[in-house]
C-alpha cells in the first residue's frame, strides 16, 4: 500500500498503530527529518497528530493537511544483511 495519506486524516485511526510509513515532506524547519526517512505509528492523540517513532531516533509528530507522509508495507523496508561465514 503506498497512497499518500496527507490528505486523507480520516484513514489512518488509533488502531493504526505499528503502521510504517514514510516521510514525504514536513512543514517543520527545524527537523533533521528528510523525505523518505520511515518510522511506525505509535499513536494517533486526539487532534489528529500522528505520533512516530521514527528509524534515525527522532518522535516527531505529523499533522495532517500540513505533514505529508505515505503507508509503507514492512516487507518493502530493507532488513539487515545477514553475516555471510
Amino acid at each position: 500500500m503506498t497512497e499518500d495519506w496527507a490528505n486523507l486524516p480520516e484513514n489512518l485511526n488509533p488502531t493504526d498503530a505499528g503502521a510504517h510509513i514514510a516521510l514525504v515532506s514536513v512543514a517543520d524547519p527545524y527537523t533533521r527529518l528528510e523525505p523518505n526517512a520511515t518510522g511506525v505509528v505509535e499513536s494517533v492523540d486526539d487532534a489528529g497528530t500522528v505520533h512516530v517513532a521514527w528509524d534515525d531516533g527522532s518522535t516527531l509528530g505529523l499533522i495532517p493537511g500540513v505533514d505529508r507522509w505515505r503507508r509503507i508495507h514492512p516487507r518493502w523496508l530493507p532488513t539487515p544483511m545477514e553475516e555471510v561465514r
